[in-house]
């Protein structure tokens, strides 16, 4: 895969993984309710854990170390 930025090589990297990561860190906005002095953390885990959903789903787990970003994967045929 060729990043739409620069043309450079894009390094794969495992979409179900950085789902299952990125769910999981969303998953503990419930904590920060239970437990109010960890509202904190949810201050960097919950954008952190939607950067890694749409990078799953979005980005398909491409990674560009040229330009360090992740390129909008369009359908094949449009």
């Amino acid at each position: 895969m060729k990043c739409a930025t620069c043309g450079a090589e894009m390094v794969q990297k495992s979409p179900p993984r950085l789902l299952a990561v990125g769910l999981l860190m969303l998953a503990t906005l419930p904590l920060a309710f239970l437990v109010p002095r960890i509202w904190w953390a949810e201050l960097v885990l919950l954008p952190t854990g939607a950067y890694l959903v749409v990078w799953a789903v979005v980005g398909r787990g491409g990674w560009c170390r040229h330009c360090k970003k992740f390129s909008v994967v369009r359908p094949r045929g449009r």
